[in-house]
């Protein structure tokens, strides 16, 4: 994922398509780019750290999927935002 100024991007007001909460209780928005709208990725904001993220992905279906299906939801792990897949499953698990 590609790490985006979250102070400059909130001071834009994005739109919030959904908020969501992984299996660690992490909670995150899905907003929409205040300026490029739907012509650029969901942008992934982690407020407790004050991270913003391009998903790459172009809608939020995979990521509100409900668990155990975490593929695509967002984790804040190691100091990084990762998509599910991209972790092992144990550091999934509370």
């Amino acid at each position: 994922m590609t790490t985006l100024n979250y102070n400059r991007l909130m001071a834009l007001k994005p739109t919030v398509y959904a908020k969501i909460t992984n299996t660690l209780g992490q909670s995150f928005d899905l907003v929409e780019h205040p300026i490029k709208g739907d012509e650029y990725p969901v942008i992934i904001l982690y407020h407790e750290e004050k991270i913003a993220a391009d998903s790459g992905f172009y809608d939020t279906d995979d990521m509100m999927q409900p668990a155990p299906y975490t593929d695509y939801v967002p984790y804040y792990i190691y100091g990084e935002l990762h998509f599910g897949f991209e972790l092992d499953p144990e550091d999934l698990i509370l």
